[in-house]
């Protein structure tokens, strides 16, 4: 059980975690990562400190500069992401100092009696780099959202406008009008619409079509009228 900064180092000591006293305050050290990239040292590591908080009976783990929003292109789109972030995660809560820009990551273990289990110390510790390491990819791009948006949105309205034009083309192509058959089709039917209203019965129609669309003579129209032309004097 760790109920003092002493019992915090020789614990941590004895774990392997290099640690560093900050006066009687916290206790400083670097745990590893394999994604995410320190601010202030730009190496694969994450600094997290550790103090007892003996108004609140808990031990705070948390990452000061973990992430900087000053240097967000897009700082909505960073702040949503930890939000995600931190609401798909257990026990890990994100922090932001809205003056500097600060955001920590932070768990917080709880104290009994005797202080807090060594154990549990550990395993809350190791969750700050798991977080860090699962999330920074995503915290990264959503920094840099701002001009990924733009070109996005401005490849998507041209998309659009091409869309738009092609439809245009070739839009009255495919809306092109009846076929001239058709259309002399429908004409004949309102004259014979037409002539009925009027007690008209019209003759059929002495023209035929061939299968290239040309007009040709129908034989019969064209037999009978030879005939009656023969018996007429």
């Amino acid at each position: 059980m760790a109920k003092t900064l002493d019992d915090l180092e020789q614990l941590l000591t004895a774990r392997g975690y290099p640690c560093k006293r900050i006066f009687d305050l916290c206790l400083l050290t670097q745990v590893p990562t394999k994604a995410y990239t320190s601010l202030r040292t730009g190496t694969k590591s994450i600094e997290v400190q550790l103090a007892f908080d003996d108004r609140n009976r808990c031990l705070t783990i948390d990452t000061p500069w973990a992430f900087d929003c000053r240097k967000a292109a897009h700082k909505e789109a960073m702040l949503a992401c930890l939000l995600a972030a931190s609401g798909k995660s257990p026990l890990v809560k994100t922090q932001l100092d809205p003056e500097q820009g600060e955001v920590r990551l932070r768990v917080d273990c709880r104290l009994g009696a005797d202080g807090v289990d060594g154990d549990d110390v550990i395993q809350m510790l190791g969750l700050i780099p798991a977080f860090a390491d699962r999330w920074y990819p995503h915290i990264k791009d959503a920094m840099r959202s701002w001009s990924r948006w733009r070109s996005g949105a401005a490849e998507s309205t041209g998309s659009r406008r091409s869309c738009g034009s092609t439809s245009a083309r070739i839009g009255p192509s495919r809306r092109a009008g009846p076929s001239p058959r058709r259309t002399e089709a429908a004409s004949v039917s309102r004259k014979r619409a037409a002539a009925s209203r009027v007690g008209i019965h019209e003759q059929p129609t002495s023209a035929t079509h061939d299968r290239h669309g040309e007009t040709r003579p129908c034989p019969r129209a064209s037999s009978r009228s030879r005939r009656s032309s023969t018996n007429t004097p």
